[in-house]
């Protein structure tokens, strides 16, 4: 076959593949989303467990409770991670470590206020959080200055010998506040 033929004959096949048989083409949408937000700052206050404390129900979360169980002045089980102080003949004290976590989000705020308030009030026993007595008649500032992230305050309960024996109970508010 000659040259000028085999090239034909070649060539042929090729312009139909490329120039008849159609070429495909695709269907298309689109679509666009517009996206708002309003940041809006936050502060989250915890209360967890202390390593050397007692161990709290619900550690790690914005509601916990210190169960102490039973307990008395002179002999009885101290549970772990609590100290029992008594000061004959007037009172005796119970305290335990723990530890809040205040975090901030979305604001400049180097420190935050933390405040501490009985939810009932309580005329016998003795509520306080580190130095500072606690009451319900108004929120105690435990600290003005304090540095986000994890702090250990200890909690304690000053039981007068003239207190009846019973269930001592009570529910200490906090709010942590951006400065």
């Amino acid at each position: 076959m000659p040259m000028k033929k085999l090239y034909v004959f070649l060539t042929l096949p090729l312009f139909i593949v490329t120039f008849c048989i159609g070429t495909a083409s695709a269907t298309t949408g689109s679509a666009t989303m517009a996206v708002t937000v309003t940041v809006a700052s936050s502060i989250s206050l915890i209360l967890q467990t202390d390593a050397s404390g007692l161990t709290l129900t619900n550690s790690g979360t914005s509601a916990v409770t210190a169960a102490f169980g039973t307990m008395s002045a002179y002999g009885g089980t101290v549970p772990t991670g609590v100290t029992r102080t008594v000061n004959a003949p007037t009172n005796w004290k119970i305290s335990t470590p723990f530890d809040p976590v205040v975090q901030v989000a979305n604001q400049t705020s180097a420190t935050y206020t933390l405040t501490a308030q009985l939810q009932t009030a309580d005329s016998t026993n003795t509520w306080a959080i580190g130095a500072t007595t606690v009451t319900s008649a108004s929120a105690a500032t435990l600290t003005s200055t304090g540095t986000y992230g994890t702090s250990a305050l200890t909690f304690s309960l000053t039981i007068p010998f003239s207190e009846t024996a019973g269930l001592v109970s009570n529910t200490i508010n906090f709010v942590a506040t951006a400065n």
